[in-house]
C-alpha cells in the first residue's frame, strides 16, 4: 500500500484510466460519481480528501477487483 496525497482530480483521472465512468454532474454538490459499467456499482468521491478518505477510495477500487499495481499505475 502507498502513502496517499491524492486530490479528487487525481482519483477521477485514475478511475477513467481503470475504465470506470466518472460523472462530475451527477454527484451531490462538489462530489463526483464513479460507476463501474460492468457491475453497476457506484460510489462518490468528495472534493476535500484526507488520508482516511483516500484509503477508503483505494480499498473500494480493490473491492471492485482492481489489483494494487493497476491502481498505483493509474494514479501516476
Amino acid at each position: 500500500m502507498r502513502n496517499f496525497d491524492q486530490s479528487q482530480k487525481d482519483w477521477a483521472k485514475a478511475c477513467k484510466r481503470l475504465g470506470l465512468n466518472v460523472d462530475t454532474k451527477r454527484g451531490k454538490g462538489s462530489h463526483i460519481l464513479i460507476s463501474n459499467p460492468k457491475s453497476g456499482t457506484k460510489f462518490t468521491i468528495q472534493q476535500h480528501l484526507y488520508n482516511i478518505a483516500n484509503l477508503k477510495i483505494y480499498k473500494k477500487l480493490l473491492e471492485l477487483g482492481f489489483k494494487e499495481e493497476e491502481i498505483n499505475k493509474a494514479l501516476k
